[in-house]
């Protein structure tokens, strides 16, 4: 058994937002704008990743989130013939990005300059499973996107990650704002929306991004998951109240637990039947928004 496990493992947890827009590229709002409306919202990092270029806000005002240096690079085609977007954050330095790489290319390229990668919002970019196998080193893909979600319904990937998840592979899973904070009639803002709680030994960007390459984090967009452990054959996980907690696993596998009607849930136990190749948790609330763990591997 595998598991990275956020809940026992020391340090503190830390909010943040790994994808984001400014004016730089297609947001609405300038950088520091940006900057102070998430640490308004009591977020501990974030990284600004505007398309095609690193942005750097100049002199983040005091108490301002960590400031991980990124982008969002448009690159080449799918199966569908539509483009990949990988996100880069975690940065060294702000350099030159590449103009539209091959996905190997821009994977690799945000790990030559000190950072990590990860696949942009696989059902707004219509991506299949193969897509995301060609995705060899990036550190997981978005299995949620607020932007997307509040633009066209299209901001849920858990059914990509679990297809890639039950063929084998091992990828972590990301919730992210990919804010544009643009304002309208029939949809809400998408700035502050969504997060990775990461538990760290500090905030720093050292120790931040060694946690999110271990998988210390998990996601979400509403809920608190509190633990998530093994005990013998059991996975117990314990939430902030929610209407529902689910036990995903490969294909059949796994088990879901609903409140009755006008009740919740904090805490729930699945009976591991032996033939789990990976587990992860995920909780709905009231409000119909999601948490996310990683997953528990089981095996080799």
């Amino acid at each position: 058994m595998r598991f990275a496990d956020p809940f026992a493992a020391p340090g503190k947890w830390y909010k943040g937002n790994l994808h984001t827009h400014t004016t730089e590229s297609d947001g609405a709002l300038d950088p520091a704008e940006v900057v102070r409306r998430y640490r308004d919202a009591q977020y501990d990092f974030l990284a600004l990743t505007d398309h095609g270029r690193v942005t750097v806000a100049a002199d983040p005002s005091e108490g301002a989130p960590l400031l991980l240096l990124g982008t969002e690079m448009d690159g080449d085609s799918s199966e569908l013939g539509e483009r990949y977007h990988i996100l880069a954050f975690g940065l060294s330095e702000a350099c030159q990005v590449p103009d539209r790489p091959k996905v190997a290319e821009a994977i690799a390229w945000a790990k030559q300059h000190g950072g990590e990668a990860v696949v942009a919002h696989p059902y707004w970019s219509g991506l299949a499973l193969p897509d995301l196998l060609r995705c060899e080193g990036n550190s997981g893909i978005e299995i949620f996107n607020t932007g997307c979600h509040y633009e066209l319904a299209k901001g849920y990937s858990t059914v990509h990650w679990d297809d890639l998840l039950g063929s084998g592979h091992r990828a972590w899973g990301f919730a992210v704002d990919d804010s544009h904070h643009g304002v309208r009639e029939h949809r809400p803002t998408d700035t502050a929306r969504a997060w990775i709680m990461v538990k760290a030994s500090a905030l720093t960007q050292d120790a931040i991004m060694e946690s999110i390459r271990s998988g210390l984090f998990y996601s979400s967009w509403g809920p608190t998951i509190h633990e998530m452990a093994v005990t013998g054959a059991e996975v117990r996980a314990v939430t902030s109240p929610v209407k529902e907690i689910n036990f995903i696993a490969q294909r059949w596998a796994g088990g879901s637990f609903t409140a009755p009607e006008g009740e919740t849930l904090t805490s729930a136990v699945f009976p591991l039947r032996g033939h789990e190749n990976y587990l992860r948790v995920e909780c709905r609330d009231a409000e119909g928004r999601w948490a996310f763990s990683n997953p528990i591997f089981f095996g080799d």
